[in-house]
């Protein structure tokens, strides 16, 4: 596995000079219902979407749903894939009572459903997978861990404290960096260390930090907070710079074939887009969504994906 994450590594390397291009809306994605995070299969060419009591799974060829996963007991809020395993994970919350659901790419049946302890006024605040180490990991907000899955087995290995309350989670998967959004005040970009699941680092914020996302060819971090963005160095787990966003910079992911991050606006109905070698922005991109949320990159055909919490709406956006 490592070997072919260092292969993908190269080729990225490769061709991330590319010449960037302006990016515009391809399309938008009636899904039914409003949604909230989003994650991409670049293997499968699939989208996958929490939007409310259900995982919507998007053709990335046709632009199409292509199914609609109902999951019982409560709303999805987070979903994250795990390429190697075809698995999707979706967090469903409802009074404090919470499952990681597991969700079989190939058949779209749902395996299993993961128990895990929350409190009853935030639950899950972000998921991600660690292809690697077929690691899951979780935020729960209300008491303030990191909870740590395996894959393998679909159990809770540990139930980690941190030292903030946890929002959005990334993973390096090159480094087995775990990185956690603090969203207390101040903020802190929180960073585990993915073998002992201990914490390395602790970089104070001003604000909340909301979401998280990792460029592992670059080895940085990146994390929305308030109307900015700031840029981790991985390799010393320091902040480089802070980059301007629009109001309520919310969701952020990283085209890693031009090393583009995307962040979106929630308050300003629109996307910034940055130049992850300089950290420059490139473009503020209006969208027609009424609250912008998550935003996925699918790798397999180079195209952005944002939900929107307020609308039936999955944007499309091409470079």
């Amino acid at each position: 596995m490592k070997k072919a994450l260092l292969s993908l590594t190269s080729f990225l390397l490769s061709i991330s000079s590319l010449q960037l291009r302006a990016d515009s809306v391809l399309t938008t994605i009636n899904i039914g219902s409003g949604s909230t995070a989003i994650a991409a299969n670049a293997r499968t060419n699939k989208l996958y979407v929490a939007a409310g009591q259900a995982v919507v799974v998007i053709n990335g060829k046709t632009q199409q749903v292509m199914a609609r996963i109902n999951i019982a007991g409560g709303g999805v809020n987070f979903v994250a894939v795990d390429i190697l395993t075809d698995r999707i994970y979706a967090s469903s919350c409802n009074s404090g009572t919470c499952n990681i659901v597991v969700i079989n790419g190939r058949t779209n049946n749902v395996i299993t459903e993961i128990p895990v302890t929350t409190g009853s006024l935030v639950g899950i605040q972000g998921l991600a997978v660690n292809p690697v180490t077929n690691r899951i990991y979780a935020s729960d907000a209300d008491n303030q861990e990191l909870i740590v899955i395996n894959g393998g087995t679909n159990t809770v290995i540990t139930n980690v404290i941190v030292p903030s309350q946890p929002g959005g989670i990334s993973v390096n998967p090159q480094t087995d960096r775990i990185y956690v959004a603090g969203s207390g005040f101040p903020g802190l970009v929180m960073v585990f260390d993915g073998d002992t699941n201990a914490l390395v680092a602790s970089i104070p914020e001003d604000f909340g930090v909301a979401n998280t996302a990792v460029n592992f060819v670059l080895n940085r971090a990146y994390a929305t907070d308030q109307d900015k963005v700031i840029v981790v160095d991985g390799a010393t787990n320091q902040e480089i710079t802070r980059v301007p966003a629009g109001p309520f910079a919310n969701g952020v992911d990283v085209n890693l074939l031009n090393n583009k991050v995307y962040v979106t606006n929630s308050s300003g109905g629109s996307v910034t887009i940055i130049n992850g070698n300089t950290n420059q922005v490139l473009q503020t991109l209006p969208v027609p969504a009424v609250f912008p949320d998550g935003v996925a990159v699918d790798l397999a055909n180079g195209l952005t994906y944002v939900t929107d919490a307020d609308s039936n709406n999955v944007i499309v956006l091409k470079p």
